[in-house]
């Protein structure tokens, strides 16, 4: 009975953790559709801030850590708020929070991993040593990569929505809306396809009311969005701001455009298909296809020669 212990102990791990995940994951859930419904959150004091935070004691513990005691000079804090309003995180805590979650990992990560260790694998020699290892290296890059995770999970949601918006604008400007009033009105509906898309628009809108210029402006939401398209779509209305031209007949032709390339990005990717199907076909279907064509001749086969001997 002493030898099924672990055993045990494993089984009860699993279901709490299991446990822990799909009640974590209806509450998810639920959230994620009721803020679909509603629209973004006006902007405070402190700026948009992305819904998805941490908790209270979170939060709490967070404001006590002072980021330049771990070497977050005024560059690096710069291009830590710079990746994090990329990955959609507009909080003045975020980078406290992004400092924490590296120090809980690199903490805590190693320590359960040595843990396990040595509850189940004493038997085994140095793979305590490799797993820790491991462990820590997960620990050190898991932050970043699951930023630069989100941050790809953000650009494709906006190289979606974006062409949508872009029609949406062109629509405002020929209707006799300025720039900024046509950035205004379309902002909730970019909100309810993309919250950090929205908040976008909405820090957007507060540079240019605090008086920054509609260039300027224009270039800070391009390098927070970080998407070619939207570069592009900045630099379109950079040149037609300065040049004096039309802005609508600029949107005009280059939504057009922006169509055509959505519809070439369709086709390429419709022709890439074939090609990535050839490993599963190679894989797991033509085995199977082999298996079957082979089985009789070898049953027939195997009893020909049985029968002979």
């Amino acid at each position: 009975m002493l030898e099924m212990t672990p055993f045990f102990v494993v089984f009860i791990a699993f279901a709490v953790v299991a446990g822990g995940v799909v009640v974590v994951g209806r509450l998810l859930s639920n959230q994620a559709s009721m803020q679909r419904r509603l629209p973004v959150p006006a902007l405070a004091a402190g700026g948009p801030r992305r819904n998805v935070q941490g908790s209270g004691f979170l939060s709490s513990l967070a404001n006590r850590i002072d980021e330049k005691k771990f070497g977050v000079n005024s560059v690096l804090r710069t291009k830590l708020r710079r990746e994090l309003v990329r990955a959609g995180y507009f909080s003045d805590e975020s980078i406290r929070l992004y400092v924490l979650a590296r120090i809980g990992l690199v903490l805590a990560l190693p320590i359960l991993t040595y843990v396990f260790c040595v509850i189940f694998l004493d038997r085994f020699a140095y793979a305590d040593v490799v797993l820790v290892a491991i462990s820590a290296v997960v620990a050190i890059i898991g932050p970043d990569a699951f930023i630069a995770r989100t941050q790809r999970h953000l650009q494709q949601q906006y190289r979606i929505i974006f062409p949508d918006l872009l029609d949406m604008l062109v629509v405002c400007i020929e209707a006799g809306l300025s720039l900024e009033a046509s950035f205004g009105r379309i902002r909730p509906e970019a909100a309810k396809r993309s919250r950090a898309l929205g908040a976008n628009l909405a820090m957007l809108g507060a540079e240019t009311r605090a008086g920054r210029s509609t260039a300027d402006a224009l270039d800070s939401f391009a390098d927070r969005v970080n998407l070619d398209e939207v570069r592009a779509f900045v630099t379109a209305l950079r040149q037609s701001l300065e040049l004096g031209m039309d802005v609508g007949d600029a949107l005009r032709t280059f939504s057009d455009e922006m169509r055509d390339k959505r519809l070439l990005r369709a086709e390429e990717t419709a022709n890439k298909l074939p090609v990535k199907m050839v490993v599963p076909i190679g894989v797991f279907i033509f085995p199977v296809i082999l298996l079957v064509m082979m089985l009789p001749v070898a049953i027939r086969f195997l009893s020909v020669i049985a029968a002979g001997g």
